[in-house]
């Protein structure tokens, strides 16, 4: 057996010894029974309370329930890749970089939060990309606007993490080997008293070499010349792994508390780099190492002191290290061959350790007044800290700046009035009040020749607002209206960059934009039997300073203000259920993200008018098919086989208007998967084909994902209601 075979099933039996024990229980399902109607994205089923009051709301917002992808292998990322109009890039394998595009915002435009607490600080290896699934309970998508309860700046809408708060005593363990010496680890525990104490631990770790094959130019190491044509060569500097525990003990359900707890997350994450932001620039030696920790407190009470008064605080103190080490004197080519040089670093010599203490706070007050009115206030403050050393070994590189200090703090305040006359119509209107606080080192020198910088700070504020509104034209059809003035202010790995390949840009402006955006869907059942959904989603965006973030030809890439943005773009998703057996339908998202900047900053006509922003993918779609089977092999053996395509059209990696030749090509990918449930759902056992045709994919820029590739999951979980 493999080293990291062995590793991973010791770390799993050891946990499940420490864990309680209900042989014999079945999974509990949650207490708010199905709604009769069922969104199914990609096998992910929206029901229950929660998700039906999101769907019912004025926002263009969907709710995806996590419950039913908990048998795959899929990340949170992945999962959200699913809902239309949402498009996951990944730069690479398992634990690459990875962001979110939703209606032609891409990167930071998309803010995350978990449990309404923006993710701004959350170390590498805790991050959207390697969180499984069974972490979260669903996931909510608002798509342009953005509620107040989020206060963080989002500018293209946002993504809230819905994590489980399931009582009684549970265990959910799984484990999986895929392609590429690939292995998962994955245990839930919870258990709650009598007496309203809760505890609950998750725990996770992915491990993958990545060494799937990628086509590619390569160096010639003896005239140092890049060929013309690509070769195919596998990849020998990617191996990663990460591990993570987030810890909980608190209380529920007290008079004067429905939920009160205490968290401890740990992560740490190892990344060895094989490239730079360009392929052809390969490294051997090269690698990454984080870690984090981070103390959080919720507090929630519905009715305090007075009927229909909720509030609920929050708060995460996150402190994140990251170290990017190159020394290696040598430099590498595809082929795995290297040559040595006179001096140390493969790309950028460092050594260099980055400490960011980042502190997230979330007070969230609602008021009812009867049940035609309400009032939501939020105030959400952040502030980021980073301070850095840099002991490599060519010390000549570090500047005045690598030691000076790099603060960015945020505030955002937001209220909203609510008007809920019937059940046929309700509509919200809020305003937005931002403020930012940003001090680094800025470069001095306007003219040619060395760097001169100079701590400088700098405070800007600005005032957002909306409005939104939903009608239930008749039991199945409904129309949802919305608009915001909205603002994203720049974080911090755009201000400040990343000490590697990702340049710090201090004067980086806030963005700003007009969102409208119009929802209709439908939906409708047939005795019980056939049910059919769908939905059309149109939306205008006009930006100004949007921030754009170009690649130069080093591999070094940096974000600045690129000026106005127009966009326009469309959502269509349909989906088709019989029973509770098949699953079938699809969603395409059209996104035309065109420069609106007539004229260049000496006044001539900008070359790149009307053009599309480049790098961003502006039409892709998905479809997805499942049937289950039920008694196979026994009375409540369940078998289901799936089957996902996705598509992404072709769209170039740099402006047309400058001579842009290269091109990221179409891409269509298929995906098949086998699950079979025994014990009444306790045990399963999953198989998945990805990518099983072997095309080539790309996110951004030239850099390529995984090939075909194959797993199989283990998944034991039981679950016991306490009386």
């Amino acid at each position: 057996m493999h080293k990291h075979t062995a590793r991973a099933i010791f770390l799993l039996i050891t946990l499940l010894a420490s864990a309680p024990t209900a042989i014999g229980a079945t999974l509990r399902t949650d207490s708010v029974k199905p709604r009769r109607h069922a969104t199914n994205l990609g096998s992910a089923t929206v029901y229950g309370s929660g998700t039906r009051r999101i769907n019912r709301s004025a926002y263009n917002a969907v709710a995806v329930d996590l419950r039913r992808l908990r048998n795959t292998n899929l990340n949170l990322g992945t999962a959200l890749d699913r809902v239309p109009g949402m498009k996951l890039r990944e730069d690479g394998g398992l634990g690459s970089a990875a962001s979110l595009n939703l209606n032609g915002f891409t990167g930071k435009h998309v803010k995350v939060f978990i449990d309404g607490v923006p993710m701004d600080g959350t170390g590498a290896g805790f991050s959207i990309q390697n969180i499984p699934v069974s972490l979260a309970r669903s996931i909510e998508v608002y798509k342009g606007v953005v509620p107040v309860a989020f206060g963080g700046d989002a500018l293209g809408g946002a993504v809230n993490i819905v994590t489980d708060h399931s009582t009684g005593t549970f265990v959910d363990a799984s484990y999986s080997f895929g392609s590429f010496n690939t292995h998962r680890t994955n245990l839930s525990v919870g258990h709650t008293t009598k007496r309203g104490w809760t505890f609950r631990l998750n725990a996770y770790q992915n491990f993958s070499d990545n060494d799937y094959k990628v086509r590619v130019q390569w160096t010639d190491l003896n005239t140092m010349a890049i060929s013309d044509e690509e070769g195919w060569f596998r990849r020998f500097n990617d191996r990663y792994h990460n591990e993570a525990v987030v810890a909980q003990v608190g209380l529920v359900n007290k008079p004067w508390a429905d939920r009160l707890v205490f968290g401890l997350t740990y992560s740490h994450e190892y990344a060895e780099i094989q490239n730079a932001n360009l392929m052809k620039i390969v490294f051997g030696r090269k690698h990454r190492k984080s870690s984090g920790w981070s103390p959080s407190l919720t507090y929630a009470k519905r009715d305090l002191f007075t009927p229909g008064l909720d509030v609920r605080l929050s708060a995460r103190y996150d402190i994140a290290t990251t170290q990017n080490i190159d020394t290696a004197a040598v430099t590498y080519s595809w082929t795995g061959d290297y040559i040595r040089k006179s001096y140390q670093g493969e790309g950028i010599a460092s050594l260099a350790k980055f400490k960011a203490y980042t502190f997230s706070g979330v007070a969230n007050v609602n008021y009812r007044l009867g049940e035609k009115h309400a009032l939501s206030l939020n105030h959400t403050y952040t502030h980021y800290r980073r301070t850095t050393t840099d002991d490599a070994a060519n010390a000549v590189q570090s500047t005045a700046a690598t030691y000076m200090r790099r603060i960015n703090a945020k505030n955002v305040t937001g209220l909203s009035y609510s008007f809920l006359p019937s059940g046929k119509w309700n509509a919200v209107a809020f305003g937005k009040f931002y403020t930012t606080h940003v001090r680094g080192p800025v470069n001095v020198n306007t003219g040619s020749g060395r760097a001169q910088y100079e701590e400088q700070a700098r405070t800007s504020s600005a005032l957002g607002y909306g409005l939104a509104g939903t009608y239930f034209i008749n039991r199945d059809l409904q129309v949802k209206l919305s608009y915001e003035k909205a603002y994203r202010l720049p974080n911090e790995r755009e201000i400040f960059g990343d000490g590697d390949y990702e340049e710090g840009q201090t004067t980086l402006r806030p963005e700003h934009s007009h969102n409208l955006n119009l929802n209709l869907s439908a939906r409708h059942t047939w005795n019980d039997t056939h049910s059919v959904e769908a939905e059309l989603a149109l939306n205008h965006r006009r930006v100004g300073d949007y921030i754009i973030r170009t690649i130069g030809s080093n591999g070094t890439a940096i974000s600045t203000n690129h000026g106005k943005i127009l966009g326009w773009g469309a959502d269509v998703s349909a989906h088709y259920f019989f029973k509770n057996a098949l699953r079938v339908g699809g969603n395409y998202s059209l996104q035309s993200m065109r420069d609106h900047e007539r004229y260049n900053s000496i006044g001539a006509e900008s070359s790149t008018y009307g053009n599309r922003v480049p790098n961003l993918p502006y039409a892709f779609g998905n479809a997805d098919a499942s049937y289950s089977f039920r008694n196979v092999l026994g009375h409540g053996n369940r078998l289901t086989l799936g089957y996902a395509l996705k598509y992404v059209h072709r769209f170039y990696r740099t402006w047309r208007g400058n001579g842009a030749k290269l091109f990221i090509p179409d891409q269509l990918s298929h995906d098949l998967n086998l699950t079979y449930s025994l014990l009444d759902g306790k045990l399963n056992l999953t198989l998945e084909a990805n990518n099983i045709a072997n095309a080539l994919l790309y996110d951004n820029y030239s850099l390529q994902k995984p090939g075909r590739n194959f797993s199989v999951k283990v998944r034991y979980v039981f679950h016991k209601t306490e009386i």
